[in-house]
């Protein structure tokens, strides 16, 4: 029985998560073959998650809220840097982990960019938050990836930064990934 409901469990995952991608490739503005590749990919799926989880938890519009999540980011930085044997185990450097720390400058600055005009997250801090899920020109390259398709804009500033802004596709799609898998195993349940 428990075997049943491991392979159960699988073929859910499964199902759900090449359901997802195939959602965001049909909500694609290109079609480009290689950007429908690039977005069943990992790193998509990955930066999915956290763009969904950004906005669930609000941090993309309320500056305090954003203040204490880079704070705690920091933390988890310094924890890793000084911790070799959590450090090795995730295989990452500390000149990475460096990297991904915001000074409280750059904290200031994300809080601030919350109140623009057109308010988002600078692509940097998006790299440095997402630091421990994979490098920073992966981040930038994913980024891109999402802009192609149309799910998110990066808008150039006179401070030279970019500050990305998401239309909500990817997050609702997360979000829909997540409740069909909430309903197949509460049916598998009952």
């Amino acid at each position: 029985m428990i075997q049943n409901s491991q392979i159960f469990t699988l073929e859910t995952l499964r199902r759900a998560r090449i359901e997802f991608h195939n959602r965001l490739c049909m909500a694609s503005e290109s079609q480009e073959i290689l950007l429908l590749k690039a977005l069943r990919s990992d790193n998509v799926f990955s930066m999915a998650e956290f763009l969904f989880l950004l906005r669930n938890f609000e941090m993309d519009k309320e500056q305090e809220r954003l203040g204490s999540y880079l704070e705690a980011h920091n933390v988890q930085m310094k924890e890793l840097i000084d911790n070799s044997e959590k450090r090795l185990l995730l295989g990452l450097d500390i000149q990475r982990l460096k990297r991904g720390t915001f000074s409280p400058t750059q904290i200031m600055k994300a809080k601030a960019n919350l109140t623009l005009p057109r308010p988002g997250l600078d692509q940097a801090d998006i790299q440095r938050l997402t630091v421990l899920l994979f490098s920073p020109e992966t981040g930038r390259r994913v980024l891109g990836q999402l802009e192609s398709a149309g799910f998110i804009t990066r808008e150039s500033t006179p401070y030279q930064n970019k500050i990305i802004q998401s239309n909500g596709t990817v997050e609702r799609e997360f979000a829909r990934y997540l409740e069909e898998l909430h309903e197949s195993f509460r049916k598998a349940v009952v």
